[in-house]
Order: C-alpha cells, then structure tokens, then sequence
C-alpha cells in the first residue's frame, strides 16, 4: 500500500479513538435504554476538525450494537456480517472479534511502516469499544468487545480483544468526564429511577458539554423491551448512512 493511501487512511479516520460517548442502561423496569451522540469526528493534520452526523446505534434483526472507535466504518461491516451469518450471539461476536483483530493487525502493521508516530495515540487510548446489546430468551445482555494494541517484545504492533459482559451499565467511548463529575453534576437517582431514557441522555450531555469538539448533540435515544419492541425516543433525522 502506498504511503498516500496510509495518509488518507489515518487522517480521514478520527484519530481520536473514542470521539463519541455511549450509554447503555438495563433499567429496574427491565427495558434497556441507549443514548448516543451523533457526531463522527475527521482530525487533520492542521486539527482542524471536519465533522458529520450519523447514527451510531445499529441492528440485525433483534440484536443492536453501538459502534465507539478507529475505523467504524470497517467495525459496522464487520458487526453486520458477523450477526447475519451467526444466529448465537457468542459464536457472532467471536466471528466479529476475530476478524476485526486481523483488520487492525494490518492496518498498525502498515502505520507502524509508514506513520509511526501515529501509533502512540493507539497504543493510549486502543483502538475500539463496540457493545451488542438486545433481549435474548426474555433476558437483556449487554456485552462489550474492546480492541486494545501493545507492542511485543521485538517492537511488532499486538492487537488483541476482549469480551465483557455487562451487568446493567456501561459508557462506552469517551467517558472520563462523567467519571469525574460531581454527585451535583450527574443526573439524579430519582431520574435514573422514574425515566431512565433521560438518565442515559444526562450523561452524554456531561460529555458533549465537556468534550463538544468530538460528542454533540443531537442524541439519538433508543428503548428495548423484552418483547422484542425497540422504540425510537428520538433519532436524528438528518444522519448520514457511512461506510
């Protein structure tokens, strides 16, 4: 691959890994709740930001996954091919796992050849948080796949990933703000208790408040019920199908 291509391929990525915040909430009704912001993020090498909106909430069939991370363009196809030829989620997420892994080997493989100085923001922040969520036998189950790189021991760019399910919450992407936020800043036990919907639109809103040059609003809100029901509180109508 030619070096302009590796340009282009790292540049028009977001090389922040994780300019994006997603929360994901099995409430005490037993529906799960999803906020997520819509802002897809391009840094160039003047950081000057090229910016677009898009839905980051997906689905095949009853199974939805929400997408934080470099390349998320290659996470979707790979998260859809996945679930389509896999009915068990397991053996879904093992198939996506896998194949993502040997996607980013190639991709720090030829960064670490061309633009080595790119690798470190990688080797900070990893390379992908991705959640599948939905209602399996009546049940909810939230599960993250994270992607992390580390160099081994001759200096070779490692890629491994990570299943982790989830008991009832989880923010995926960028996060260290809500974190850090005072009991005063979060949103309140009786909102997390009596409308979870606006529970998990709080805490994004922490991060588009502080982060507003990579999480933005409009949030797009999602509720899952055990019934196979998904309702859309709110979705942006003006996002933008990507690759």
């Amino acid at each position: 691959m030619n070096k302009l291509l590796i340009t282009g391929l790292l540049i028009l990525s977001s090389l922040n890994c994780f300019s994006t915040c997603i929360a994901i909430y099995v409430a005490n009704n037993g529906n799960i709740y999803v906020a997520a912001d819509s802002r897809r993020t391009f840094l160039f090498n003047d950081d000057k930001a090229k910016t677009e909106s898009i839905c980051k909430i997906h689905n095949v069939g009853n199974t939805y996954f929400a997408v934080s991370g470099f390349d998320d363009g290659g996470l979707l196809k790979a998260a859809n091919e996945s679930l389509q030829e896999n009915a068990d989620i397991g053996a879904a997420i093992k198939s996506f796992g896998t194949v993502m892994t040997k996607h980013y080997k190639k991709l720090m493989d030829e960064a670490k050849e061309f633009y080595p100085e790119k690798l470190q923001t990688f080797l900070n922040d990893g390379l992908a948080d991705v959640s599948f969520f939905g209602f399996y036998n009546g049940s909810p189950k939230v599960i993250n796949v994270v992607f992390t790189l580390s160099l081994d021991k001759n200096g070779k760019p490692l890629v491994l990933y990570k299943v982790r399910p989830v008991l009832d919450f989880t923010v995926i992407g960028i996060s260290r703000d809500i974190r850090n936020a005072s009991p005063e800043e979060l949103p309140s036990k009786e909102l997390m208790d009596q409308h979870p919907e606006l529970y998990v639109e709080g805490l994004v809103k922490i991060e588009a408040k502080k982060q507003p040059l990579v999480v933005s609003e409009p949030i797009d809100l999602l509720e899952l019920k055990p019934d196979g029901a998904a309702i859309w509180i709110r979705k942006n109508e003006n996002a933008i199908a990507y690759e």
